[in-house]
């Protein structure tokens, strides 16, 4: 077994529970849910860029991604993410970098406007050679504390997802109470009943 194959199946718990986090699937229907989704991952891979060192420039090259940072509130979980990412660069790059490699072409359909930042002109080549990468500069000793690392980071990413759900669900909870708190203002001035919708049954 090689030494991604491991990593693979050692970390596949965590990142399946963020892959099926609820807050992913707000991404397909909810506007304000991509653009966290989006900047939050542009954040996390500049801050691994300004460190990330490899002995293959040509591969550094190929998954450099041009990002321009967005406006977003950093958390204290958020906060936590971003030290790990520069602490551990490697580790996050396997997490962000493959992230966007499997996933930029799905993504891109949902968020097209970040189609630049999600693609790779040849994703299943980088993904052989990033693993080849790992597989040749990751010695025996250093794989547990490598598993452990990305294990760390899903566990980070699994929190902030938690708090971008709440937040979305809040925001949600607001506007309907105040599209029903209008109909009540509004009825109030009526013309008599069923000149306005009941407000029980407007949302």
């Amino acid at each position: 077994m090689t030494f991604t194959e491991e990593l693979y199946i050692k970390t596949k718990p965590s990142h399946t529970i963020v892959d099926k986090h609820p807050f992913v699937s707000l991404i397909r229907k909810n506007k304000i849910a991509g653009e966290m989704y989006i900047n939050f991952n542009k954040i996390c891979i500049y801050e691994i860029q300004k460190v990330l060192k490899l002995n293959n420039q040509e591969l550094l090259k190929e998954l450099h991604r041009d990002i321009e940072i967005p406006d977003m509130y950093i958390s204290e979980t958020l906060n936590q993410l971003l030290i790990h990412c520069k602490k551990y660069p490697l580790e996050s790059s396997y997490q962000f970098y493959l992230g966007l490699l499997f996933g930029g072409n799905m993504l891109k359909k949902l968020l097209p406007t970040d189609h630049d930042f999600l693609t790779y002109s040849n994703p299943k080549q980088l993904i052989s050679k990033f693993k080849s990468y790992l597989c040749d500069n990751i010695s025996k000793s250093q794989e547990d504390l490598f598993i452990d690392n990305v294990n760390d980071a899903y566990k980070l990413v699994e929190k902030l997802f938690d708090e971008f759900y709440n937040k979305i669900e809040k925001q949600s909870l607001n506007i309907k109470e105040t599209s029903l708190l209008d109909v009540q203002e509004i009825s109030s001035l009526d013309g008599g009943p069923g000149t306005y919708p009941d407000p029980d049954n407007f949302i």
